[in-house]
């Protein structure tokens, strides 16, 4: 089997975007500052949870009346697990923050 190859140019070294030639990182990578510390990293995690979370809900809402059950369930189990998910991980944040806190004292 082949691999794929690209015929659009060259693209970013960090993602797939597209360059235009004048580097080997497109202006998004080139200007992006990634998380400095474990709070913020967890807390961009606790967004990707709830943006999971509302997409989730939207097909929720978007399901036939006639949906079978068992589907439905699993579907509201797995967004009641995200959730819960984000609750854990601002509690861990709130917790590691803390201590952080007591530390630099």
């Amino acid at each position: 089997m082949k691999a794929h190859t690209s015929t659009s140019g060259p693209q970013c070294r960090h993602c797939t975007v597209p360059v235009d030639g004048s580097g080997d990182t497109c202006a998004f990578c080139a200007s992006y500052t990634p998380p400095a510390t474990v709070a913020q990293k967890i807390d961009v995690l606790v967004n990707r949870v709830d943006i999971i979370r509302s997409d989730g809900n939207e097909i929720l809402r978007g399901l036939p009346a006639d949906s079978p059950l068992f589907a439905i369930a699993d579907l509201v189990s797995a967004l009641c697990h995200l959730r819960q998910a984000a609750v854990l991980l601002d509690r861990a944040n709130d917790v590691l923050e803390a201590d952080a806190a007591v530390v630099r004292r």
